[in-house]
């Protein structure tokens, strides 16, 4: 049996109710479903459509060159792991050939005797010894107070600005007065 449009939204109102029979609900479902559907019904079609029956959404035009877009980075991303993997290995190959050549001086080498001092006093008279020891630190002490000296400035603007501004910090703190 086919339902004209008054008929449908009769139909319609007394499913909204909770007063339609399930005949009633079948014929909305073969009406939705087979039927030809005006524009103003269209948004309730969904709804009495059988499960088995999906709906497709409508992909558009541009929707095939979106899918190639997201899948070609993802090549590009293999590819870079190839190249990581290529990099790691030259590092590898070049580490131990500079361990090997390191290792091949040093057994070449001629033993360290253990109990032979590492250097050896430059001073036969101790006196001369203390004079360049005290001459190298009086050296360093005069680049550590020219480097402590804009600090100092700094400590005089702290004081200057406390003569000036006795009450800024009771201001800082308190800032009701």
């Amino acid at each position: 049996m086919r339902m004209d449009l008054k008929q449908v939204e009769i139909v319609l109102d007394r499913y909204w109710e909770g007063n339609s029979s399930l005949e009633e609900e079948k014929q909305l479902q073969q009406f939705f479903t087979y039927g030809e559907v005006p524009e103003k019904l269209k948004i309730y079609r969904p709804l009495f459509l059988p499960p088995e029956i999906e709906i497709q959404p409508d992909l558009g035009l541009d929707f095939d060159m979106q899918v190639i877009g997201k899948i070609q980075p993802e090549k590009k991303k293999k590819s870079l792991g190839v190249w990581k993997i290529a990099a790691i290995g030259i590092i590898l190959v070049g580490l131990s050939i500079g361990l090997y050549k390191m290792d091949k001086n040093y057994n070449d080498s001629s033993p360290v005797v253990v109990n032979q001092p590492i250097s050896e006093d430059t001073f036969d008279n101790p006196r001369a010894a203390l004079a360049e020891t005290k001459s190298a630190l009086f050296l360093v002490s005069a680049a550590m107070n020219k480097g402590s000296q804009p600090v100092l400035n700094i400590a005089k603007l702290d004081v200057t600005k406390n003569k000036r501004l006795p009450n800024q910090k009771n201001k800082k703190l308190n800032p009701k007065n």
